[in-house]
């Protein structure tokens, strides 16, 4: 498609566009009310379950797998793949990220995780990590990003959309939780080496 935002034309009754005139809960014109409510339809949606998250990661164990394969390859030429990125390519990512609710955009050329990603990012890095103890911190949170990035796209983002956003936002805020996740699973493999020893209590003023 040369890079352009493809088009979609539906015909509507009168009653339908009647209705989606009216639609209070949605801002924008004719094609602009039409992509807010794909926008808040997404961002609306009931958040799974752990157990429901869980299942899908057995079904899509295949696809999990090749895309974290597909991010570790990556860092096999660079330690810090973001940095070789130009703006262009972040602009477009940042903005795909932010039509399915992943990211929102809080200035010129910032941006954060939306809460809802946030919370059920968190979940999934503990489900992850506790489905398998020998896999890595790294790699549990980048199967939850994955998952998760699956999930918000409904089965339509390329997988290089997924292989870059999983990096974009784990190199930008997850990792965070991967790293209090490895420093929580080392005390607590500390504490069983040595059991004997008392944890020291925090002194108080």
């Amino acid at each position: 498609m040369n890079g352009k935002m493809p088009k979609v034309c539906a015909d509507l009754s009168e009653i339908e566009y009647g209705i989606l005139k009216k639609l209070t809960i949605v801002e924008g014109d004719d094609g602009e009310k039409l992509k807010n409510l794909l926008r808040f339809y997404i961002h609306t949606l009931p958040e799974l379950k752990s157990s429901e998250y869980a299942l899908r990661r057995i079904e899509n164990k295949k696809e999990i797998e090749e895309n974290l394969q597909n991010v570790w390859d990556v860092y096999e030429y660079t330690d810090y793949p973001t940095e070789n990125w130009g703006e262009d390519m972040i602009d477009k990512l940042a903005g795909d990220l932010i039509e399915i609710n992943v990211l929102v955009k809080t200035g010129e050329r910032q941006f954060l995780p939306s809460n809802k990603f946030r919370s059920l990012f968190k979940m999934l890095l503990h489900d992850v990590a506790t489905e398998n103890k020998d896999i890595d911190e790294y790699s549990a949170a980048c199967i939850a990003t994955i998952q998760l990035l699956m999930e918000s796209g409904m089965g339509t983002l390329s997988k290089e959309t997924i292989r870059d956003g999983t990096i974009f936002i784990n190199e930008g805020w997850m990792f965070e939780y991967a790293i209090k996740l490895k420093e929580a699973r080392e005390f607590m493999r500390t504490r069983r080496l040595f059991p004997g020893i008392e944890v020291p209590k925090t002194a108080t003023a």
